[in-house]
């Protein structure tokens, strides 16, 4: 509410990752393996999407607000998470342990 400009770029952003996300897993063309790179890609993406904005509220606000007002370490243990579950999905990992035990359909 305090930054209407900022807000509206990284909320946009993250739509667009978003819809990308959700195209990439439901899109038939993307599931080849050909995609893969492309699939971890685009999580990969979302999931490092609130690090640029997370930046920005400490740089204009400083470090110390960031950390406790700004609740900044729950965007980095996020941004962890979603880097180290691209990195699982990319190495296709349990599937390369256990072919077809990890099959939905």
């Amino acid at each position: 509410y305090c930054s209407p400009q900022p807000r509206l770029i990284y909320l946009s952003i993250v739509c667009v990752l978003g819809i990308s996300a959700i195209i990439v897993a439901q899109w038939d063309r993307f599931a080849t393996p050909k995609h893969r790179q492309t699939r971890a890609g685009v999580f990969l993406g979302l999931g490092l999407s609130g690090v640029v904005p997370t930046m920005h509220f400490t740089i204009a606000e400083g470090f110390v607000k960031a950390t406790t007002v700004g609740q900044m370490g729950w965007f980095f243990l996020m941004a962890v998470m979603y880097i180290t579950g691209a990195g699982l999905y990319a190495a296709r990992i349990p599937e390369r342990f256990f072919p077809g035990k990890f099959d939905i359909w």
